[in-house]
């Protein structure tokens, strides 16, 4: 896993850039400077400081710190009341926050933790104190990032066809499931596409399992391509079988994707002199268009566009066969 785990890395020096930027929220500024001067030769430790606490929220977006100080008693808007938005921000919701009190007091301190502090200093703090807890907000920080990034990392590579990069069959069962249930909802149509690429076993056959694999996977990337919508979903459905879900679609705009990709696949040029369909690799399609009820189900689509592909292999294949509302 080199290649994931460098993307993995790249991703979390943008998530947390290094040496790990430290956002101090003060509006005195001697509290600024008396910090600035405890990190000055702390070379993996960056100092931000903003004084105007309706600015720190923005600020946070911008720099991606590893660590808030929150100075807990501000004059425009108090401190737990910026922990709180921190908490409801997508850029800083899981950043750890130090408040800053000039009071040890526990009732303090427990309702500091309550709104979402991950810890509480009370300022000004030892300054090998201070450093000592930074470095270990940070570095648990980048720990919880990398096992998050990891984690969707799996996921997306439990979901995808090794051999094509397209979605796999699991991934395909999921989102038909999904977008039938979200169709039935909204009363929408969907509609299914069911692709075969033309006498695969005579290529194969002929011209090697090496060049068969190419070919799939020069197929796949003409299919990735032709889907536009984040709804939509090119996946492999096994072997040289192919299937496009197109959520929120027509039959008209079906066939239109249908004819699509069928010239997409004549483009690649891909020599197939054993052919009956054509001298280049070709496909067939079959599409079927549905708008769901409770009644149906995803596999009666599947059903329909199966049998318009089988139709459209007994036609001659290198063509497209609808099936309208089966």
């Amino acid at each position: 896993m080199l290649d994931e785990t460098g993307q993995i890395d790249a991703e979390l020096d943008l998530l947390v850039p290094k040496p790990y930027r430290i956002l101090l929220v003060d509006d005195q500024m001697i509290i600024g400077e008396a910090v600035r001067r405890m990190l000055i030769e702390a070379d993996d430790l960056e100092l931000h400081y903003c004084k105007n606490g309706n600015d720190a929220l923005q600020m946070a977006a911008e720099i991606h710190p590893a660590v808030i100080l929150q100075d807990l008693v501000m004059p425009e808007v108090d401190g737990l009341t910026l922990v709180k938005q921190y908490r409801a921000s997508e850029h800083a919701k899981h950043t750890p926050v130090i408040v800053l009190s000039s009071k040890e007091e526990a009732k303090i301190k427990a309702e500091s933790f309550a709104t979402g502090a991950n810890d509480y200093l009370v300022k000004l703090p030892d300054k090998v104190e201070l450093l000592a807890r930074l470095r270990y907000h940070a570095e648990a920080y980048v720990k919880h990032l990398q096992a998050d990034l990891l984690l969707r990392e799996l996921r997306r590579l439990s979901s995808m066809d090794g051999l094509t990069g397209l979605a796999n069959r699991r991934c395909f069962d999921e989102t038909l499931a999904y977008e039938w249930k979200r169709s039935t909802r909204e009363k929408t149509p969907i509609s299914l596409l069911m692709i075969d690429v033309d006498h695969f076993k005579d290529f194969n056959d002929h011209y090697g399992h090496q060049a068969g694999d190419d070919c799939l996977i020069k197929v796949a990337a003409a299919l990735g391509d032709g889907v536009q919508r984040a709804s939509d979903l090119a996946a492999r459905y096994g072997g040289e079988e192919f299937t496009i879900i197109l959520a929120n679609t027509d039959e008209p705009g079906a066939l239109k994707v249908a004819q699509a990709v069928l010239g997409s696949i004549s483009d690649l040029n891909i020599e197939h002199a054993f052919s009956t369909a054509g001298s280049m690799v070709t496909v067939s399609i079959g599409t079927a268009t549905m708008v769901p009820d409770h009644l149906s189900n995803p596999e009666a689509l599947i059903g329909a566009a199966d049998q318009a592909l089988y139709q459209a292999k007994e036609n001659g294949r290198n063509r497209v066969v609808n099936t309208i509302n089966p």
